[in-house]
């Protein structure tokens, strides 16, 4: 296998608890940090839950006092992360942690930001350049974006009205698969189908390496074993725990490359169509994987590979670009995916969104360039490839 770079740098962005239970570590490690108090970061759902019981539960055990900051929502918005920051200096915090999905996490890491640096956030789109904050902790409760382990701080801009990315790494991460035993089938397939166009993507992008190539293909080993039987048996407690690992170690490998075409058409469906982030990136992920074929056929083998897919032995790249496209159509199927006509979308709109995908922030690290007409129609194709 080659690769487009002669050495590579791996490193650990932030360290990680994982196994049922391990929440429990959450209050001694914070103490450790020196922290007094944290804020909790979270959605209102997720804050009349046990799952926060268990956080208050642990940081109490450890003598640290917290206080919750509840009002986060899908796609946090960049004035909820002023609120945010607002609210955690008013509450003398000098620690944070993010309990939710990949919103509440990605909203954690850029109220950490701003409680050491003045606003606006935008001054931190893409930026390292700023000042140290306080102890961050990330506690995923749904396993699929990973966000525990990467940089990104994906935000909302009210100015603009597109998604930017502020750049902050956790300090340390508990992935807990209790925390997700009461997640419905839904949020589990959809968060899974994100986490699978994490490692595809990542392992089939402009940059790779074999560190990531290892992560993401064992993360698609495990989804394609344990995804439906876990969308299909919600209750099953060794598949959870199973899914928890894939998403985090995956959110490793995508963290340190990045996704492409895939992630840039599904981001922009969800900033046009208001629809939920990892089904809109796994509408495109089955023609993603066409497409890189042309050019990463080695890499679309090794999805295959990890799929558990069958081949002959001297198949054509488009060929291996529509076995694996059709592999991950199937598992859509079978956790129930709806397509996109039945959240509103129709085949026009969607090629109408070209123009923004090709503005999108995962775009530089497509493959292969894509003009504006082929870019439509792999739009075009999307739409009829789910139906």
């Amino acid at each position: 296998m080659a690769y487009p770079k002669e050495y590579y740098t791996y490193g650990q962005k932030c360290p990680v608890y994982e196994g049922p239970g391990v929440i429990k570590e959450l209050g001694p490690q914070a103490k450790a940090f020196g922290c007094k108090k944290l804020v909790i970061v979270t959605d209102p759902g997720l804050a009349k839950t046990p799952v926060i019981d268990a956080v208050k539960k642990s940081l109490e055990d450890a003598g640290v006092a917290y206080a919750l900051f509840d009002k986060i929502n899908v796609d946090p918005l960049d004035t909820i992360v002023y609120e945010g920051e607002d609210f955690a200096k008013a509450e003398k915090a000098d620690g944070l942690v993010g309990v939710g999905g990949g919103s509440s996490m990605d909203a954690a890491k850029s109220i950490a930001i701003l409680m050491t640096n003045p606003r606006p956030l935008s001054q931190y789109y893409y930026s390292w350049d700023y000042k140290p904050g306080p102890p961050l902790f990330e506690v995923p409760t749904t396993t699929g974006t990973g966000s525990e382990c990467t940089s990104y701080s994906v935000i909302s801009d009210t100015t603009l009205h597109v998604k930017k990315v502020p750049l902050k790494n956790a300090d340390m991460a508990f992935c807990d698969a209790e925390l997700t035993y009461g997640l419905p089938p839904s949020l589990t397939a959809a968060t899974g189908l994100d986490a699978f166009a994490h490692a595809a993507e990542t392992m089939t992008g402009l940059i790779q390496n074999p560190h990531t190539d290892a992560l993401c293909s064992f993360g698609i080993k495990e989804l394609c074993k344990y995804l439906v039987r876990v969308v299909n048996n919600p209750g099953d407690k060794e598949g959870r725990e199973h899914l928890m690992r894939a998403s985090n170690l995956i959110g490793i490998g995508f963290g340190e490359m990045g996704c492409h075409l895939g992630h840039a058409i599904g981001q922009c469906i969800g900033a046009k169509y208001h629809t939920t982030h990892g089904i809109s990136c796994a509408w495109a992920l089955p023609v993603t994987m066409e497409y890189s074929a042309k050019t990463e056929a080695d890499k679309v083998k090794m999805v295959a590979d990890s799929m558990g897919l069958e081949y002959p032995e001297n198949v054509s790249d488009e060929e291996i670009g529509k076995i694996v496209s059709d592999g991950i159509v199937q598992i859509m199927h079978d956790v129930h995916l709806q397509p996109m006509s039945e959240y509103g979308i129709d085949r026009e709109g969607l090629i109408g969104i070209a123009d923004i995908v090709m503005g999108d922030n995962c775009w530089p690290v497509i493959p292969s360039p894509l003009t504006k007409p082929e870019l439509e129609e792999l739009l075009g194709k999307c739409f009829d490839s789910y139906q």
